[in-house]
């Protein structure tokens, strides 16, 4: 250890002055990376450098945990909202725990009060707190089999149980564990206060407590092969689960859950795969251009002599067409199919320094020339891009003020016809 950490010469008080003086100057920096992270977002520069997400940026750009990555992005959306918490942050009268608790239940009307009644307290109380002025309903009750002791029946146990070291005590998980992303989700990371109900059954006795536990991952890693699944079914999902398992049990005759899993799955990624992209599906033939069956053709004049050409007339009125002829924004199956092939099913878009984004969920077939613009619809001016980089397209081809101006008339009711009573 190098000698700037060591502090054995230093008295008592310098010790705690020090110590003091630098969590001042946390705080301020820490009110410092939340604006940062506010105008860089406002700014969408995380997805001109090939990030899907700000929650991205943090983890894989300044290489932030997932758990502190999700703090600081719940935070600074607060005092984005709210500026005033900049200066609390600051101050060290709010910690990011506090922001992330007080994210959901803020408005205009109580973010004073809020702010104020959560000055100094810990997240402990803060928690107390919130129950007490936005109370929740009664948990359920239910009755669970608690796992058998670890000195009776020793060998069930151990069966159940996955390799040393993969499984981790619930006492051992961080707070961070509950901010995570989810990547079926198209959006970023919020501080989840869900606390888990229940435990595997799986779990040493020793490790059961009474208080509540963050909510786990829904993967959790078991080896190098393996991952443990957890997730709540409702009933509905139960009877789906019953129906499936008993349609496959001649292809699963144990009625393995997790070969009903893959089966399902693999059959879903089929399906959509089929189709979005047009994987899998099979080329339609060519039409022939079938020949004219209004009439006779006419017969040839006598001596072979060639028939008079026909001269053009002006159409009338009632002929012409009425509408030009719209072109074609439907994108086939094979050009679908030959773009996701081509961008190997993950966004396109390439920063500037070359990174390319490697978001997978929510893809979007996007016009490199705006189809607004008389772009055409094929292999060479389509792409996929994630949705926030599809947005982001949008927005430097029209402006901002033009894509918020069609994204509020999207998202208008329709005005209801009024009935005349006569």
């Amino acid at each position: 250890m190098g000698n700037h950490h060591r502090l054995v010469e230093l008295g008592n008080s310098e010790l705690l002055a020090g110590l003091s003086e630098l969590i001042r100057q946390s705080n301020t920096l820490s009110a410092g990376v939340l604006a940062h992270l506010v105008e860089l977002e406002l700014r969408s520069l995380h997805l001109e450098l090939g990030f899907p997400s700000l929650f991205a940026y943090c983890v894989e750009a300044l290489g932030m945990s997932e758990g502190s990555a999700g703090r600081r992005v719940a935070a600074a959306r607060v005092c984005r909202r709210f500026p005033e918490a900049f200066e609390r942050i600051a101050r060290g009268e709010l910690h990011l725990c506090a922001l992330c608790a007080l994210a959901p239940l803020l408005n205009d009307a109580n973010a004073a009060e809020l702010f104020e009644a959560c000055t100094g307290k810990t997240r402990r109380q803060i928690e107390q707190l919130l129950a007490a002025r936005f109370p929740r309903p009664d948990v359920r009750e239910q009755i669970r089999r608690l796992p058998a002791p670890r000195h009776v029946q020793v060998e069930a146990v151990s069966q159940r149980l996955p390799p040393p070291g993969a499984l981790e005590p619930l006492a051992a998980l961080d707070d961070a564990r509950s901010v995570e992303e989810p990547s079926a989700r198209a959006a970023d990371p919020e501080i989840a206060g869900v606390a888990r109900n229940s435990a595997p059954p799986s779990v040493p006795a020793r490790a059961l407590d009474a208080r509540p536990r963050p909510r786990g991952r829904e993967l959790e890693p078991l080896s190098a092969e393996r991952f443990g699944v957890h997730f709540t079914a409702d009933a509905e999902l139960r009877e789906l689960i019953e129906r499936a398992r008993a349609l496959a049990s001649h292809r699963i005759s144990n009625g393995d859950l997790a070969g009903l899993m893959k089966l399902v799955l693999s059959s879903f990624v089929k399906q959509e795969e089929k189709r979005r992209f047009g994987i899998g599906t099979r080329p339609r033939r060519a039409r022939s251009e079938a020949k004219p069956t209004s009439g006779p053709e006419p017969a040839s004049p006598p001596g072979g002599a060639s028939a008079p050409p026909r001269t053009w007339e002006m159409p009338t009125r009632a002929a012409r067409p009425r509408h030009v002829e719209k072109r074609p924004r439907h994108v086939s199956a094979q050009v679908r199919r030959e773009i996701h092939a081509r961008d190997g099913g993950q966004c396109a878009f390439v920063s500037r320094d070359g990174r390319r984004c490697n978001a997978t969920a929510l893809l979007e077939f996007d016009h490199v020339k705006p189809f607004a613009r008389f772009g055409a619809t094929d292999t060479s001016n389509l792409r996929l891009l994630c949705k926030a980089h599809n947005l982001l397209h949008a927005r430097n081809c029209f402006g901002a003020m033009h894509l918020a101006a069609k994204i509020a008339a999207r998202n208008r009711p329709a005005p209801q016809a009024s009935s005349k009573v006569t």
